[in-house]
């Protein structure tokens, strides 16, 4: 089980919207908005590690995303 915690800028007016968005995905454990250097926090869950990327990839394409930063777990 590979664990990464992605770190989220949005356009301030959709944090909300793509919160809701990224909760729906599957392999995503939780996601909350946050002050600090990211928007948004997600935390994932996936099998292998491609996965995480595929749900990366997700992430970008909803509308507001304007960037994103993926933490893996190491062991």
């Amino acid at each position: 089980m590979t664990k990464a915690c992605i770190l989220v800028k949005a356009v301030p007016v959709k944090g909300k919207k793509i919160v809701e968005e990224v909760s729906k995905i599957s392999g995503v454990k939780k996601a909350f908005s946050a002050y600090g250097r990211a928007d948004i926090v997600v935390l994932v869950e996936a099998k292998e590690y491609e996965e995480i990327l595929k749900i990366v990839d997700k992430i970008h394409s909803l509308d507001g995303v304007r960037s994103t930063e993926t933490l893996t777990e190491a062991w």
